[in-house]
């Protein structure tokens, strides 16, 4: 499933100090110790290894033995190195050295976690990515403290910039504590009341903390009702957490004004998530990982009259076997508590205040799949395709707040075209681009950014394309050909800046796009690359190649040529500024035809240029010169006449 994001990647660099203290403010005391250096060698694994002695095993820090840390085969951006602490703990701080006695260290690396190996999260802090500084010698230890800390059982630490003397190198430190986790799971049909105390505090207080992890974008996490249709709940809604106090019936005195709050986006991103809801009298707290939205509800909550039952994961009514009344949740719940009461503990004992329905179990599925966020405009995925088969066929989710973007492209065999999906408007649009024909192009869907998960299928064979996004299907009929697929599928933002760049990459002669001012506002365009000794980047119009003029009678205008290019005036000003050299070829055939200039010497053709001006210089000649280039040369074919045109013979 491809989570398609488009965001322009924001790196806050951390000032290094040689100096940390362990204990910091929301930390337990004792929450420092090495975690990785106990660990045994089969817990560290890697993308790849320089050799067998520079393998992830000797890259524990301070460690010598080994080649004296962890190097990769090639020293590129796409390494890795993980550590699997074998439990989720409580990670309170990294520290990072080079490789021992060598010119091998990173300058700059990223963190990532994750609680099953498969589906990673990068660490945030304040909604920015942080970047870490990483080392300046082989062997000084820098440390970082993670505010806020975070629990994992498996990190990776992915090397972004290096030595440029040396090679990646490694040895790695991680600090935290054990990590206390009740868990609970819903598996969309099942839900669990807890009865209270029947000795309500007064004033109402109400404090509810826990974590919960999303399969599903919809669903109740809790709820609580009174005898007049008042209530609290807490719902997921579209990958929003949504918390309502209502009083309940209109009909009745109304003791409290009906209050929504909402928090978050994208919250079913099968990653944990905090949630903390105090309640003190009218005062509401409602706080979703560390963003917090404080409300004073009008009237009086003395008289809310709710009932002594609070129900976790569904909506239900005591007395009945099941009774599910709206969507309830599909997900885990973590350290579930209500007024500092472990409500998952009492589950786990069977406690009678607890009423269990359906089928609730107390560990925490990992997801079968895994959604893939692109968090550039430079991040892509490369998949293998089914090379040499006689079709194209393609089936994804993607969702995205973004109105345009690229979502996949990919080559066909033997340079015989190529295929892109891509986001404009919020509709979703296939262009197929064939040798020989003109770009066929499909559109369906509508309003597809909304931030939800969208199915879309595609598939090309023989003489149509079809495509279906949601319900919505779009078929376009295609000159009977032969499509081979190709050998690999891009998804997510994959634009080269340029030509050059495609050549780099070894991709040969084709129709590619490319975004000329990079993270810059202009979208991407469509080129033709000629891959020879230089890469050229050539910019088709899309009229026709060869256009036929006929003359006027003397006093009337004559005919007119427009080039409505595939890019915009920006884009192609953004495409020359990069280019080493720049031409634009117009070629003109004439028979029996002169080009007299008016009598006082006013051309009567001129051409407009990208800034709208008017230009009268033709073939190559200088500005104003009112001559062709066999003009300025000397070589016409009428030494009278400054153009070959004017000459007037009957002959093209």
């Amino acid at each position: 499933m491809a989570s398609v994001a488009w965001a322009v990647l924001k790196v806050l660099l951390l000032l290094p100090t040689q100096t940390w203290s362990p204990v910091g403010a929301g930390n337990p005391p004792d929450c420092d110790s090495p975690l990785a250096s106990a660990l045994p060698r089969s817990s560290f694994s890697s993308s790849s290894e320089l050799s067998s002695s520079h393998g992830p095993g000797f890259s524990r820090l301070n460690r010598r033995d080994g080649a004296g840390g962890w190097t990769p085969l090639v020293s590129n951006k796409y390494q890795w190195l993980q550590i699997d602490l074998g439990e989720r703990m409580e990670v309170t701080a990294v520290a990072t050295q080079g490789g021992y006695g060598s010119s091998d260290w990173v300058t700059s690396y990223l963190l990532m976690f994750s609680d099953g190996g498969r589906n990673w999260k990068q660490y945030r802090r304040e909604e920015s990515i942080w970047g870490f500084p990483g080392n300046t010698n082989a062997d000084s230890v820098v440390h970082y403290r993670l505010q806020p800390p975070f629990e994992a059982r498996f990190l990776r630490f992915l090397p972004l910039a290096w030595n440029p003397r040396g090679r990646i190198g490694m040895r790695i430190e991680v600090y935290g504590c054990a990590y206390k986790s009740e868990v609970v799971y819903f598996d969309g049909q099942s839900a669990l009341l807890y009865t209270l105390d029947k000795k309500p505090l007064k004033p109402i207080r109400d404090v509810i903390s826990l974590k919960f992890k999303a399969m599903q974008s919809n669903g109740i996490l809790l709820h609580r009702e009174g005898q007049h249709g008042n209530h609290i709940t807490l719902e997921l809604i579209k990958g929003k957490l949504v918390f309502f106090l209502n009083s309940g019936n209109a009909k009745l005195p109304s003791t409290i004004a009906p209050v929504t709050l909402t928090l978050g986006s994208l919250l079913d991103d099968q990653h944990w998530h905090s949630v903390l809801i105090e309640l003190l009298d009218t005062q509401v707290n409602f706080t979703v990982d560390k963003h917090t939205h404080h409300f004073q509800a009008k009237g009086d909550s003395s008289n809310l009259d709710l009932n002594f039952e609070i129900s976790f994961g569904g909506i239900l009514s005591p007395g009945r076997s099941r009774a599910f009344t709206r969507k309830s949740f599909h997900g885990c719940l973590e350290n579930l508590y209500y007024n500092g009461v472990d409500v998952t503990e009492l589950a786990k004992k069977h406690k009678p205040q607890i009423l269990m329905m359906g089928n609730v179990s107390f560990s925490c599925p990992q997801p079968q799949t895994v959604p893939v966020t692109f968090l550039s405009s430079r991040s892509y995925l490369a998949l293998p395709g089914n090379s040499g088969e006689d079709k194209v066929s393609v089936t994804f989710q993607f969702r995205t707040w973004n109105r345009a973007g690229h979502l996949l492209f990919g080559e066909l065999q033997r340079g015989s075209g190529s295929f892109v999906l891509f986001l404009k408007d919020g509709k979703l649009k296939l262009s197929l681009f064939q040798a020989g024909q003109s770009p066929r192009n499909v559109t369906a869907g509508a309003g597809l950014n909304d931030g939800q998960w969208h199915s879309v299928s595609f598939s090309a064979k023989w003489s149509h394309m079809n495509v279906v996004v949601d319900d919505d299907t779009a078929v376009q009929p295609l000159v009977a050909v032969l499509i081979d697929s190709g050998d690999t599928y891009y998804f997510g933002a994959l634009y080269e800046q340029s030509c050059e760049a495609h050549k780099h990459r070894g991709n040969p002669s084709g129709l590619y796009y490319i975004d000329a001012d990079g993270s810059g506002p202009l979208g991407p365009f469509l080129v033709y690359c000629n891959m020879t000794d230089s890469a050229w980047t050539v910019v088709r119009h899309g009229g026709p190649d060869a256009v036929t003029l006929r003359g006027a009678p003397s006093g009337h205008p004559l005919s007119a040529v427009s080039f409505a290019y595939a890019a915009g005036a920006g884009q192609l000003r953004a495409a020359v500024n990069l280019a080493e050299r720049c031409e634009q070829r117009l070629a003109l055939r004439c028979g029996t035809a002169r080009r007299p200039d008016s009598r006082d010497g006013t051309p009567l053709s001129w051409w407009v240029g990208r800034t709208n001006e008017t230009h009268t210089s033709w073939g190559g000649s200088l500005p104003d010169a009112q001559k062709c280039t066999c003009g300025l040369e000397g070589n016409c074919i009428d030494s009278q006449y400054y153009c070959n045109c004017d000459a007037g013979q009957n002959e093209w």
